[in-house]
């Protein structure tokens, strides 16, 4: 009988020392990830697409119970663009938005998509693809301001088969400024497309004034350039002629660079088109321009 019970007891001490070597043994039940609420989304079609610009925009349908903090549409050249590539940002909340997106490069063909973030993260809706215009146009957003002008045959700065041809800043510099210098002869007679610039660099070495015409545009820093310029007398003429397309203009009189004696600069009529040979200490409206 004491054989059995040992035996038992035996049994009985080897089980309980099985069953904790098993719990020692048991991996633990992995903690879930929680899901991130990200708002739900979907893009807008791709509209407007002109050479540089194109239009798109999103739909919030759901902020996932987190307020969204910013929204817009994110693009790129790859498939799947991010936050972390080129974006617009079009104010915060649920709901539709537009977008319009500025700067891209002729002929290219790019991926575009909305996306809402909020304290989550970011979500993003379907990615759409679009391919911009090979060709620029006078009036089109391009390089820090609106294509003027593009070069033809016999233009200096005219290449075959490339599209060449002067940029103007999106607005005045100046709608009431001197054109400077009274009294001094600056050699900045050129009238003809492509002087302008050469023109400012002889008004800015013979009077650097602050606030003159030419020193607003020499200058000037723009849309990530800085090679501004007064426009000379048959450039200016181009900006009147293309005023429309251009946009931003005033009615009233705008300086050239190209100066006709010590004491008088040549401007243009915005109104009536009428070109003058004006005092330089008069004030007059500023428009610069750029070469591409």
């Amino acid at each position: 009988m004491k054989n059995v019970v040992d035996i038992l007891l035996i049994f009985l001490f080897a089980s309980l020392i099985f069953a904790s070597g098993c719990k020692k043994n048991k991996e633990p039940t992995p903690t879930p990830t929680p899901i991130k609420q990200v708002p739900v989304l979907s893009t807008s079609a791709v509209s407007n697409i002109s050479a540089t610009t194109a239009s798109c925009g999103g739909n919030i349908t759901s902020d996932a119970g987190f307020t969204v903090s910013a929204r817009g549409v994110c693009w790129s050249t790859g498939t799947t663009p991010t936050i972390a590539d080129s974006k617009t940002i079009d104010g915060t909340g649920a709901g539709s938005f537009t977008s319009d997106i500025y700067d891209l490069s002729l002929g290219t063909t790019f991926y575009v998509r909305a996306y809402a973030t909020n304290s989550e993260g970011t979500g993003y809706g379907s990615a759409m693809s679009f391919t911009t215009l090979s060709t620029l146009a006078v009036g089109m957003s391009y390089q820090g301001g609106k294509v003027a002008y593009i070069f033809v045959a016999g233009d200096p700065g005219y290449i075959a088969g490339e599209q060449h041809g002067l940029i103007a800043a999106p607005s005045n510099q100046s709608n009431g400024a001197a054109w400077g210098c009274l009294g001094t002869i600056t050699n900045a007679t050129g009238t003809a497309i492509g002087t302008g610039l050469q023109n400012t660099v002889y008004i800015w070495l013979w009077c650097p004034d602050a606030g003159i015409a030419a020193t607003l545009c020499y200058d000037l820093v723009l849309g990530g350039y800085s090679d501004w310029y007064l426009p000379s007398k048959d450039e200016l003429n181009i900006l009147c002629l293309n005023k429309a397309a251009i946009g931003g203009f005033v009615s009233v009189e705008y300086w050239s660079s190209s100066e006709v004696s010590a004491n008088f600069a040549s401007d243009k009529d915005f109104v009536n088109g009428a070109q003058n040979s004006t005092p330089k200490n008069n004030a007059l409206a500023v428009r610069a321009i750029r070469t591409f």
